[in-house]
């Protein structure tokens, strides 16, 4: 945790207070009225969360008034000015932009913006206990449900086997693009279309999963296990290959997942 700063501004007193759940940062934010950018760089994403007063986001040439219960998403990458007309009270959720790549700026529904606010409020309750083996898996869990919330629904019988047939058979190093379409009774042209109407290909979508698999099994069992041991039960048959693409997805090696270290 960073501790509390105050920061004295024309507008009046600015407080913030910063977090750290796992490759996450949670931000606790009091200030005054006043305009600024987004702190952050083109690495990160952010869902900035209303608690008390009014703020406008501006993303892009999008225009989005919070108020209490507001959540509003924004991507460090784009630009993005935050304008505040009173007394604020805000959290803000900072992940890296490489575990929600699609993610698009804009206002979140408010079914998800209630299960979100709720889960940052518990997360930022705790956090003086998220620090170890406790923060990974909490940071997934607003991660994945963050993910979901942006998810359009996909109501395609024939992308619906398929994801059944991977998740099924994820660890076995034989699901090849040939046993995935056999598994989901679509041929192997039809599948790499599936795949490419979702911005992804067949190898890129079961490595994504694995990879995901692997970077949880790393946070539950920390040292218990070695990285070359997850990365054989993901599929990886070279722990440098796994180590490269781990961190390429990730921004952290798989012993700084496996340790605990932010």
């Amino acid at each position: 945790m960073t501790p509390t700063a105050e920061l004295r501004t024309p507008a009046g007193r600015v407080e913030v207070t910063r977090y750290r759940v796992g490759d996450l940062a949670l931000v606790d934010r009091r200030c005054g009225p006043g305009a600024r950018p987004a702190a952050a760089d083109a690495g990160v994403v952010g869902v900035s969360f209303v608690r008390e007063g009014r703020e406008v986001v501006e993303v892009g040439a999008s225009r989005v008034v919070a108020g209490p219960g507001s959540a509003v998403l924004w991507r460090g990458d784009q630009p993005v000015r935050f304008r505040v007309p009173g007394r604020l009270h805000e959290w803000t959720l900072l992940a890296p932009s490489s575990r929600l790549p699609a993610a698009a700026g804009g206002p979140l529904d408010a079914t998800a913006a209630g299960l979100l606010t709720a889960l940052v409020g518990t997360a930022l309750a705790s956090a003086g206990a998220l620090g170890g083996r406790l923060g990974q898996p909490v940071a997934d869990a607003l991660v994945d449900l963050l993910a979901g919330a942006l998810t359009p629904v996909d109501d395609d019988p024939a992308w619906a086997r398929v994801t059944a047939h991977v998740a099924a058979h994820l660890r076995e190093p034989s699901l090849s693009p040939a046993a995935i379409a056999a598994g989901a009774f679509v041929s192997v042209r039809s599948l790499y279309g599936l795949c490419a109407a979702r911005g992804t290909t067949p190898a890129g979508y079961v490595r994504r999963l694995r990879l995901e698999g692997a970077r949880r099994e790393l946070a539950r069992r920390g040292t218990a296990v070695t990285v070359a041991a997850v990365a054989h039960g993901w599929g990886f048959g070279d722990p440098a290959t796994f180590g490269r693409a781990f961190r390429a997805a990730f921004g952290r090696t798989p012993d700084e997942v496996r340790r605990g270290t932010p």
